[in-house]
């Protein structure tokens, strides 16, 4: 009997993933930091990119699996949609409604990532011009959904929309090694990296005139006093950055660090767990975020804390997988009797 070999974990995703979760923890505390010089143009710059290459990078490891789909988004969902809330009610003392409809602040990548996990068999095609004509309408799709002012927070619609062409353009540059093929070579890559960089050096400066709330991808341009053009500046470096990233330097972050790799490996605690911190800094240690080294010191401290193996085995407890391991058990263990 033929046995498979063992699969070769890629490091330089792990690696990707550490940049990723910082910038977005480092972002979220940015938020209730003491103002400071640069402040909100290193904000959107972050903003300008994290969320859609963070989807990236889910499309670019999506797998179809409905079990998965229940046991760690669904559930997860519906057990930290809970938690927070309970949090804003009891603890910061918020009088929010208790329903599942409308996401609670960072909740809303749960359930967009629900929603193209489960259309995924519609897009799933080995057609180059269907997939090309898909990642196209929903680019158009993405851009179009700016002007309706009634698709918002509410299922997380707006953005769904707005996010979805990062999701599928993920999916198929993994299917067709995209990536690879841009750039051959350490010179093309060098080439690639350097080009990236240049071109979002030139775009960064059109930030200032690009409001916050257009970056978070729920308003209509009419509601945050934006326009097309602002999001499809927006859009620019976040391509650009997937092409430095994954094009560019990918091949050189292909070793395993020490603690990156680790942290890389458990962002999902990270990004569940970060969100109660961030909320209740300002109300019960504004000392902590008072300068943007204490931000980067604090944003340092969660990804340790939270960024373990143990942490990942504990959230995985809330998609109630062990019950299923639980039941396996015994089933194995009646059939052994």
């Amino acid at each position: 009997m033929s046995h498979r070999p063992p699969a070769v974990r890629d490091y330089s995703l792990d690696n990707i993933r550490f940049l990723l979760i910082f910038s977005v923890v480092f972002a979220h505390l940015l938020e209730v930091c003491s103002p400071f010089a640069g402040m909100w143009m290193i904000y959107k710059w972050i903003y300008s990119f994290h969320m859609p290459v963070f989807i990236f990078l889910f499309g670019y490891n999506v797998k179809y699996s409905l079990k998965k789909i229940l046991h760690r988004w669904c559930i997860p969902y519906v057990v930290f949609q809970s938690a927070y809330l309970l949090f804003s009610r009891i603890v910061l003392k918020d009088s929010l409604v208790f329903q599942f409809a409308t996401p609670y602040w960072l909740l809303w990548y749960m359930l967009v990532c629900i929603y193209y996990q489960l259309l995924l068999p519609l897009f799933e095609t080995d057609s180059k011009r269907r997939q090309a004509t898909a990642v196209l309408c929903a680019f158009v799709i993405s851009f179009l959904v700016g002007y309706e002012k009634s698709v918002g927070n509410y299922m997380s619609l707006s953005r769904f929309f707005v996010f979805g062409p990062w999701f599928l353009l993920g999916y198929y540059s993994k299917k067709n090694h995209l990536m690879d093929r841009l750039a051959i070579g350490p010179k093309g890559r060098f080439g690639v990296a350097v080009g990236a960089l240049l071109a979002m050096a030139c775009m960064v400066p059109c930030l200032s005139r690009i409001p916050k709330p257009l970056l978070y991808g729920s308003y209509a341009y009419a509601k945050c006093a934006g326009a097309l053009w602002m999001r499809a500046m927006a859009w620019g470096i976040s391509f650009l950055m997937i092409l430095f990233l994954f094009a560019g330097v990918k091949p050189y972050l292909s070793k395993k660090l020490i603690l990156i790799t680790t942290i890389g490996q458990n962002t999902w605690p990270i990004f569940l767990l970060h969100g109660f911190v961030v909320k209740a800094v300002p109300v019960y240690a504004p000392e902590l975020v008072r300068s943007p080294w204490h931000v980067i010191l604090l944003s340092c401290g969660i990804l340790v804390l939270a960024g373990n193996r143990l942490c990942s085995k504990a959230i995985g407890w809330t998609g109630f997988l062990w019950i299923g391991k639980l039941w396996e058990a015994i089933r194995t263990g009646s059939k052994g009797v």
